[in-house]
C-alpha cells in the first residue's frame, strides 16, 4: 500500500477528531474522505499533509513513517478550498512559485510550467491574474501549482465547493482523468455524496472521528456496513413501523427502518401495480421537479417518505391517493444493519 494510517488518534481538548483511524490506499487511486461536518475528514487530510501531528499512531507513505517529517519534505501537493492563489502574481508565476522556492533553474521552471498550463487547458492565459479568471480556471491553476513539484500524493480539501454547479461537473471529470493520467495518488475531502460517487475510485466514510466504512462507491451504496452509513449514504427516510407494510420478514428488535426513493414504487390507481397485493395506499404530499425525474413525498401508514417517477409517467397530483409498494428496507440495530427484501419479489406468480 502507498499510504497507510495505523491506529491514529487526534484530540483537540475534549474533542476527539480522530479515534483509532486505520486505512490503506493503493498508489494511483483517487479516494474520497466523505462525512458530515465535524466527522474528522479534514483532520485526517491535514495529518497526512503534515499540517497537524497525530497524538498517537503512524502515518506511512511509500513504506516510510512520516510523522516526524516536515510537510515541505513529504512530497505532497495540497489544494485548498479557497484556491489560495497569489492575487498579485500571474498564472505563470503562481504555478512556478513552488519551483522557485526550491531554486530550480529558470529553463526547467519554464518547461515545467508550460507543460502544466497545457495540461490544465489554459494556454494563452499565462500572463493573466487570478482576478481575470473564472472560478473553474482559478481552481485549475491551483491544481497545477500543487502538481508543479511533481508530488506523488495530491491532497484536496473540498476542491469544488466554491465553484458553480455546471463548472463543478466539468472539473470533477477533468480531475479524475488527470489523476489517472499522471498516476498520482489523490485524496479529497467532501461532504457531497454525488461528488464522492462520481469522482472517486474508493470512499472512506467518516463519522465522529471514526472510519465507518471503506469501499468502492457502488459497494458502499448497495451494502452499507453500519447503521450510520445506511442512513447517511443516499437520500433516506425513516419508517415509523415497517411491519405495517406488507410482505416483509419480521425482525423482533430493531432501532430504525430506513428507505431510499429507489426502494419505493408509486403508481396511480389507474395504472397497473405489478405487486398489487403487497402494496398499500398512500397520500401524495408534495410533487417536485428534479430535472431528470419527479420526486414525490407520500404519507403512508404513519410515515412520510420519498419516491421518484419518470418524466414520461402520467402526472401525480398533491392530495391524490396512490398505491405504494416498497421493494427493500434497511433495518438497523445498534451499529449493525440488515437489508430486508420484500417477499413479493421472490414470488413466481405476479399478481395484477
Amino acid at each position: 500500500m502507498y499510504i497507510e494510517l495505523k491506529n491514529i488518534d487526534k484530540s483537540y481538548g475534549d474533542f476527539k477528531a480522530s479515534d483509532n483511524v486505520n486505512f490503506e490506499i493503493e498508489k494511483g487511486r483517487l479516494v474520497a474522505l466523505l462525512g458530515p461536518s465535524g466527522s474528522g475528514k479534514t483532520t485526517i487530510l491535514r495529518m497526512i499533509a503534515g499540517l497537524e501531528r497525530p497524538d498517537s499512531g503512524e502515518i506511512i507513505i511509500d513504506g516510510k513513517v512520516v510523522n516526524d517529517i516536515p510537510a515541505s519534505e513529504r512530497g505532497i501537493g495540497f489544494v485548498f478550498q479557497s484556491y489560495a492563489l497569489f492575487r498579485y502574481m500571474t498564472v505563470f508565476d503562481n504555478i512556478a512559485f513552488g519551483l522557485k522556492v526550491r531554486k530550480m533553474n529558470k529553463a526547467a521552471i519554464k518547461e515545467r510550467v508550460t507543460e502544466l498550463i497545457k495540461l490544465i487547458g489554459l494556454e494563452g492565459f499565462e500572463n493573466r491574474y487570478p482576478s481575470q479568471l473564472s472560478g473553474g480556471q482559478r481552481q485549475r491553476v491551483a491544481f497545477a501549482r500543487a502538481l508543479a513539484p511533481n508530488p506523488q500524493v495530491l491532497l484536496l480539501d473540498e476542491p469544488f465547493a466554491a465553484i458553480d454547479a455546471k463548472v463543478r461537473q466539468e472539473l470533477r471529470r477533468w480531475l479524475k482523468d488527470m489523476i489517472h493520467k499522471l498516476g498520482v495518488t489523490g485524496i479529497f475531502v467532501t461532504h457531497d455524496q454525488d461528488e464522492a460517487i462520481e469522482v472517486s475510485d474508493e470512499i472512506i466514510v467518516t463519522n465522529k472521528g471514526r472510519v465507518e466504512q471503506i469501499g468502492a462507491p457502488i459497494d458502499i451504496y448497495r451494502k452499507p456496513a453500519t447503521a450510520f452509513t445506511s442512513a447517511f449514504f443516499g437520500v433516506t427516510s425513516e419508517l415509523a413501523d415497517y411491519k405495517s407494510f406488507k410482505s416483509f420478514d419480521e425482525v423482533d428488535e430493531y432501532d430504525r427502518a430506513i428507505v431510499r426513493p429507489e426502494f419505493v414504487k408509486i403508481t396511480k390507481k389507474s395504472e397497473v401495480q405489478k405487486y398489487k397485493s403487497s402494496a398499500v395506499e398512500g397520500r401524495v404530499e408534495t410533487v417536485e421537479f428534479r430535472g431528470n425525474s419527479i420526486e414525490i413525498t407520500v404519507s403512508c401508514n404513519g410515515s412520510r417518505f420519498s419516491a421518484r417517477r419518470s418524466l414520461d409517467d402520467p402526472a401525480v397530483e398533491v392530495g391524490e391517493t396512490v398505491d405504494v409498494f416498497i421493494y427493500r428496507i434497511f433495518i438497523t440495530r445498534g451499529d449493525s444493519v440488515k437489508l430486508l427484501t420484500n417477499n413479493a419479489l421472490r414470488e413466481e406468480t405476479v399478481v395484477i
